[in-house]
């Protein structure tokens, strides 16, 4: 499946042909191959008309990793076709080409060697790989665990503890927090200059981000109260906060907390690892940059480019959660009881709950705030979930759900194609409901009081978390960690974290996604955009 051929512009659509041939023989999905097509017609054509190419080269390769990669290789002087358009609007003919290729980044990656611009595009994510290794660490892990808890001494396990699960658990947990205030940092920035943009737009803007705001906080809440009754009871302890810890991580007032949120300077955030200082800084930062207009676009091109970098270096990070969830699960089934199992079940259970909960919001603002039945929306939706729980991704998922707005929903392309964009930043519901569930546990298990400063801070953070988190596989580890820090809860959970998000991301995404469209529904109602032929369409 290595072989090349050429692409020109004479045999485009023979060559789209063979592209299609070929991933189908690899047995990529439909949407897949689809996506790869469109991207390696907008490459193409940006190098014939910006860099004089006539033709190109393509390959495709699979790894052993079962990633299926297409590499097009054009004769030449350096040119990224890669690099993002700005200042478009919807009357320019790139304005929609370019949201695909700005979606589809961190799939894509260009060099220029040999006299050569190489493009690859990741057609089919490791993503998939990825899990089903993950799964099959952690149920590995729990028969090593289970075995070692029959048939070894407890002096045995603990020996066994000592000198591998530990040291690789704190190798792990030292390169994470090396870029945990970066990524944290970054991400936020670039998610507050893009919502400035996006809600620059007017009276549509500032309605979208109304929508999403009041989500959000709902999303919160729900979390919030299912967590409590679902955890409100015995819940298997794995650990102990010492009391200077608790003095000095918990016992302060509301007062203090906010007062604390702003930093001295803008080293001791990053420094001391204080997340919350690193979050405000960016928002304040980010705030400026939206201030200052194209005058400071070189800052804002600098902040994209850290946080791709950032977010890289999480991705070769992220690579070791196999091993990891390996020896997490080991060391609980072979250290705890069968009620840490059920604890993880509730869990699950209670996070299915919450799903249903925001479908009933979403149904409820879709009728009483958009003025239409929602029944036509709760009927499509489902035919959506299955892109964002494969790719666990809404920003890879977003010109699916764009197109499922505008096809299945009858909502106009002008709402859709930036309330999508806007919200795939800055409106996570999942994660806002998800978030508060594993806290809360994470805190009952080390006998943390919640109180009412402590819900307090839990939903504060949520929302400040929620907005541009960062776009990395297992990212709500980083927030979970940022949040049970602030209580002085060791940053030990880590790896039994990754092996809870395995699962539990992949359906925070589908909320996340169903959460945009949503708003997107009720806005282009609010907008009289909305094709009802098209909505009530079976």
């Amino acid at each position: 499946m290595a072989k090349f051929f050429t692409l020109n512009r004479e045999n485009l659509s023979d060559a789209q042909a063979e592209i299609e041939q070929r991933l189908s023989q690899l047995k990529i999905e439909r949407k897949d191959i689809l996506r790869a097509q469109l991207l390696v017609e907008e490459i193409f054509l940006r190098m014939v008309n910006n860099a004089d190419v006539e033709q190109a080269s393509i390959q495709i390769v699979k790894n052993f990793f079962g990633n299926v990669q297409i590499k097009m290789s054009a004769t030449g002087a350096p040119y990224d076709p890669l690099v993002e358009v700005f200042d478009l609007d919807e009357d320019d003919d790139e304005y929609y080409r370019t949201l695909i290729l700005k979606a589809n980044r961190q799939k894509m990656s260009w060099l220029h060697e040999k006299n050569q611009n190489v493009v690859t595009i990741n057609v089919q994510s490791e993503t998939n790989f990825q899990m089903k290794l993950t799964l099959g660490g952690m149920f590995g892990g729990l028969l090593c665990g289970v075995f070692m808890k029959e048939f070894l001494s407890l002096e045995t396990i603990k020996l066994f503890n000592d000198s591998l699960i530990t040291p690789l658990n704190t190798m792990f947990l030292d390169a994470l927090n090396l870029v945990i205030a970066p990524v944290i940092f970054f991400s936020v920035l670039c998610g507050v200059t893009g919502m400035g943009a996006g809600a620059g737009i007017g009276r549509a803007g500032s309605k979208l981000i109304g929508l999403y705001g009041s989500t959000s906080v709902i999303a919160a809440i729900v979390g919030l109260f299912i967590a409590e009754k679902f955890f409100s009871g015995d819940v298997p302890q794995v650990g102990t906060i010492s009391v200077a810890q608790n003095t000095e991580a918990y016992e302060f007032s509301m007062t203090k907390f906010i007062v604390d949120i702003i930093p001295s300077n803008l080293v001791n955030p990053i420094a001391d690892r204080n997340l919350l200082q690193v979050i405000f800084i960016a928002v304040f930062f980010g705030l400026a940059l939206n201030a200052l207009g194209n005058k400071v676009k070189l800052l804002q091109d600098f902040a994209n480019v850290c946080n791709e970098f950032f977010t890289k270096l999480v991705g070769m990070i992220v690579f070791f959660v196999p091993l990891i969830a390996f020896f997490a699960m080991m060391s609980l089934a072979s250290d705890t009881d069968f009620t840490m199992i059920l604890t993880m079940g509730k869990l699950v259970v209670g996070l299915l709950i919450c799903c249903f909960a925001m479908l009933v919001v979403y149904a409820i603002l879709i009728r009483f705030v958009g003025k239409i039945s929602p029944l036509p929306f709760l009927k499509k939706i489902p035919s959506l979930w299955p892109i964002p729980f494969a790719t666990s991704s809404s920003a890879v998922t977003m010109p699916f759900t764009m197109n499922f707005c505008t096809k299945k929903l009858g909502v106009a392309e002008k709402i859709s194609s930036f309330s999508i964009p806007i919200g795939t930043t800055v409106n996570m519901n999942g994660g806002c409901f998800y978030l508060p569930i594993v806290v809360i546990m994470f805190l009952k298990m080390y006998d943390v009081e919640i109180d009412l400063n402590a819900i307090i801070i839990i939903l504060t953070m949520t929302l400040s978390l929620s907005v541009a988190g960062p776009a990395v596989p297992n990212a709500s580890v980083i927030g979970i960690l940022t949040i049970t820090s602030t209580f002085g809860v060791p940053n030990d959970i880590a790896g039994l974290l990754f092996c809870i998000a395995t699962v539990c991301e992949r359906i925070v995404t589908c909320f996340n996604v169903t959460g945009d469209v949503a708003a997107a529904v009720t806005l282009a109602r609010l907008e009289n955009l909305t094709d009802e032929k098209i909505y009530f369409a079976d």
